[in-house]
């Protein structure tokens, strides 16, 4: 009997779920910005939509992390191709698309409303991250 319960518990334990290779390239690394673009030019200045993003990223395994100078949560899509990145500093959720993730390279897209001009068009973001 004692053999049984051994077996049991070596099993449950070895079916834990195993985080993807997407999540673990994600967390493994502390991201530093490359280049922070709205609308193809560099964002990151004085007033620039992107400026608060400057610097490190790390994006913890607990779904927690810090983005430039925010703090918050993110998460994947179900399919992992998108991170939900929020925050009380920011004024909304930004859903990112990962245009790539690999051990050495981290590039989003998104689009986010211009506060300065709601009614017109959505700024397009391109976020690119190398490990540091």
């Amino acid at each position: 009997m004692f053999f049984i319960v051994v077996a049991c518990l070596a099993i449950l334990t070895s079916c834990k779920e195993k985080e993807s290779d997407r999540f673990d390239l994600l967390t493994g690394h502390i991201w530093v910005a490359v280049s922070l673009l709205a609308d193809g030019v560099d964002a990151t200045g004085p007033g620039g939509v992107l400026e608060g993003f400057v610097g490190d990223v790390k994006f913890n395994t607990d779904g927690t992390g810090y983005f430039g100078s925010y703090t918050g949560t993110w998460n994947f899509d179900v399919t992992e191709t998108k991170i939900i990145i929020s925050s009380p500093s920011l004024p909304a959720s930004i859903p990112t698309n990962i245009v790539e993730l690999t051990s050495s390279s981290l590039k989003l897209q998104a689009l986010i409303p211009n506060l300065q001009n709601p009614t017109g068009p959505a700024i397009n973001i391109e976020m690119a991250f190398r490990p540091k």
